[in-house]
C-alpha cells in the first residue's frame, strides 16, 4: 500500500546582485496524516522561544 507525503521546499533569497555565491536549497516531507500534529507542534515550539511571525 502506497502512503501520501507532503513535501515543503524552499530556497534562500538568492539574488542576481546580491554579492552571495551560495544558495540554499531545502526540503523536508511529512506523512500526509501527520501534517496537522506537525503543524501544530511546530507552532507550540515557535511561541515557546519567541518567534515572530514574518
Amino acid at each position: 500500500m502506497s502512503q501520501v507525503f507532503n513535501i515543503y521546499c524552499d530556497e534562500s533569497c538568492h539574488l542576481e546582485n546580491d554579492g552571495q555565491t551560495a544558495m540554499v536549497l531545502c526540503a523536508v516531507w511529512c506523512p500526509l496524516d501527520k501534517t496537522r500534529e506537525i503543524a501544530v507542534r511546530l507552532r507550540e515550539i515557535k511561541k515557546k522561544i519567541g518567534h515572530k511571525k514574518g
